[in-house]
């Protein structure tokens, strides 16, 4: 076999080839990912969110966090999910009803829980395939305090990636919504939760 000989001057050219070619980026690879770039809208939205200040009218805080709730996270999936077995029972009315008061709800939740900035970062450290969904594992970082680990779940409704759960400290907000939707459901059905999902929104925008 024959060896090709390279030239000073090519070996130079070579190397100056190589030194300009991107490297491979893990975090590029990860934020390429649509859940990932999904879970990044959201985050960006909320640090926009926090610098504006607790002085920003909530109504002006929900009002820029609701387009991009309803693009990032599956309400009507959710909704169902958090109502459980219960669900089956209401009528498209009820169920309709309920998921509009979700979302209010959780619109509301974002809107009063990040209105303050004190130096925390957003980190999406990986995403991992569990069955037909997705974990987007991320980290806040506070300036001078412990990170907190968040795991969003993701799931692909209509073509998009949306979150149906978020795990803090290893701890389902799903289930959380759920032991507290039973004792509403029990005391009076789908009228008793929208009831009260709206009387906690209406709280939660003071």
């Amino acid at each position: 076999m024959r060896l090709i000989s390279m030239t000073p001057k090519f070996a130079m050219l070579l190397c100056m080839l190589l030194l300009l070619m991107p490297a491979a980026d893990p975090a590029y690879a990860v934020v390429s990912d649509p859940a990932a770039s999904q879970v990044q809208t959201l985050t960006a939205s909320l640090l926009q969110s926090m610098h504006a200040g607790p002085t920003e009218p909530m109504t002006e805080r929900y009002r820029r966090l609701e387009p991009v709730i309803y693009q990032v996270i599956g309400l009507r999936i959710m909704t169902r999910l958090a109502v459980g077995p219960d669900w089956t029972n209401f009528s498209p009315e009820q169920q309709n009803a309920l998921i509009a008061a979700f979302s209010r709800f959780t619109v509301a939740t974002y809107a009063h829980n990040f209105r303050d900035f004190s130096g925390q970062k957003f980190e999406i450290d990986d995403v991992v395939s569990r069955g037909e969904d997705k974990i987007v594992r991320t980290r806040i970082i506070p300036a001078h305090d412990t990170p907190v680990n968040l795991l969003y779940r993701m799931r692909e409704v209509d073509g998009a990636w949306k979150v149906i759960d978020v795990y803090s400290d290893g701890v389902s907000e799903l289930t959380l919504r759920r032991d507290d939707f039973v004792a509403a459901i029990a005391a009076g059905g789908a009228p008793a939760l929208i009831a009260h999902l709206h009387k906690v929104s209406d709280d939660l925008m003071k």
